[in-house]
Order: structure tokens, then sequence, then C-alpha cells
């Protein structure tokens, strides 16, 4: 058996919990508790959202390196043609 006569008390732990928001995660609760309020739990509906919007993105990708390959062929052929007439 220890006898203390000065005990010092213990530190405090400090405990903080910082506050996080996810705008994203937001939407999706949201979305959900709207679909679960209509009725409807079918997830194909969802399922078909994310498609519809990775193949509109998809869609706009290749629009964008179409474009930028043919700016590429056109300026290679600008050159050929310099060279072979110009130099």
């Amino acid at each position: 058996m220890q006898i203390v006569f000065l005990r010092r008390p213990k530190p405090k732990a400090f405990e903080y919990k910082p506050l996080y928001y996810n705008e994203e995660k937001e939407r999706q609760e949201k979305r959900r508790q709207e679909l679960a309020k209509s009725g409807t739990g079918d997830t194909s509906f969802v399922r078909g959202e994310i498609d519809r919007r990775w193949r509109k993105v998809d869609r706009q990708n290749r629009n964008k390196a179409r474009g930028l390959n043919l700016l590429v062929y056109l300026l290679i052929v600008a050159l050929l043609v310099y060279f072979i007439f110009f130099v």
C-alpha cells in the first residue's frame, strides 16, 4: 500500500473532434430520402441516372479529343505543304 501526500491530478485529455462538411454526401443522402419518401425503393433509377451522366461525360470527352486530333492533323498538313512548296 502506498501513501501519497501530494498527488497531482492527471492532465485533462484534449478531445477535439473536427467537423467535416461533405456537400456531395449531403446531396446523396437527401436524394436517398426523397426516393424513400416517394415509395420507389428501386435502385435502377439511380443506376440509370449515373449511367446517363457517365455516357454524357464520355461523349463530351470524345468530342474534345476529336477536335484536338483534327487540329493536329491540319497543322501537320500545313507544315508539309509549306516545306514542299516554299523550301
